[in-house]
């Protein structure tokens, strides 16, 4: 079933993503990038600053004498948190949506958060060039559903309704309902806003047995992994444990351990305290 040109009008009526967050995410990718130009590009987004500020004086870090410049919150925090950060904020900052009782957005923002930091690791421990997609690719890979909740939130929670009473994946409850799919509205998102072709074959391709790339390979692969280990939820209610021939038990061994680590942050990334 294809897109009605209604569903297609209704999503180009949704914000478009800050050019701001994907130009530092693309920067910061470039050996030639520098912590000056990407505190530049940031403090052009006064919304953006303000969280990276909040971030770098949380708890979570501790930084002795605080933090009131982006510059010095960029050095001390890194580039791929900030990244990190910058990429979160602005994909889940373009939706007005709340989430509804069925479908809360905390579990939907941690399980999204996951697969994109777990698809960065692998494709750093895979060695795939700019790993970076990869996590924008996991972080974005369900954004069909915001896209639903925003524009039928009682749609949403019926197929979750399914899901749950059926013990199945949320694409098999919308396919069983004869609904329009999130791959389908989140590819016609990743359009509306011009997504780089690594995210949008991740967001197109997370769902399929043989992913035509790499990144949509290693982002279905997280997103299976992260669902198994019950980390967040985004309506998907399948058991099944993740199969990916590119990773050998010893390297999800070390992967796994990574991930764990860099976890921990999740928390302050996502809610700023």
């Amino acid at each position: 079933m294809s897109l009605s040109s209604t569903w297609i009008e209704r999503i180009q009526s949704l914000p478009v993503l800050p050019q701001v967050a994907m130009r530092v995410a693309e920067r910061m990718q470039s050996p030639t990038a520098t912590t000056e130009e990407i505190a530049s590009l940031i403090r052009s987004d006064a919304g953006l600053t303000a969280k990276l500020l909040k971030l770098a004086n949380s708890s979570y870090y501790s930084v002795p004498g605080g933090v009131s410049d982006v510059l010095k919150a960029l050095q001390f925090l890194g580039f791929n948190t900030v990244a990190q950060l910058v990429l979160t904020s602005s994909v889940f900052g373009a939706f007005k949506t709340q989430g509804t009782r069925e479908f809360p957005l905390s579990g939907f923002w941690i399980h999204s958060f996951a697969v994109g930091l777990l698809s960065e690791i692998t494709a750093r421990s895979l060695q795939v060039a700019n790993s970076s997609d990869c996590f924008v690719g996991g972080l974005m890979h369900d954004i069909g559903k915001l896209v639903l909740m925003e524009l039928d939130p009682a749609q949403l929670s019926k197929i979750t309704i399914h899901a749950r009473e059926h013990q199945q994946g949320f694409l098999a409850s919308e396919e069983a309902l004869g609904a329009v799919t999130h791959v389908q509205l989140g590819s016609a998102l990743a359009q509306y806003w011009k997504l780089p072709v690594a995210i949008s074959g991740a967001i197109i391709g997370h769902h399929r047995e043989k992913p035509e790339s790499i990144e949509a390979t290693i982002v279905s692969w997280a997103n299976q992994w992260v669902h198994a280990r019950e980390l967040g939820q985004s309506g998907s209610f399948e058991k099944r444990e993740p199969v990916c021939d590119l990773i050998s038990k010893s390297q999800e061994a070390r992967i796994e351990a990574a991930f764990l680590k860099e976890f921990e942050k999740a928390e302050a990334i996502l809610h700023g305290h």
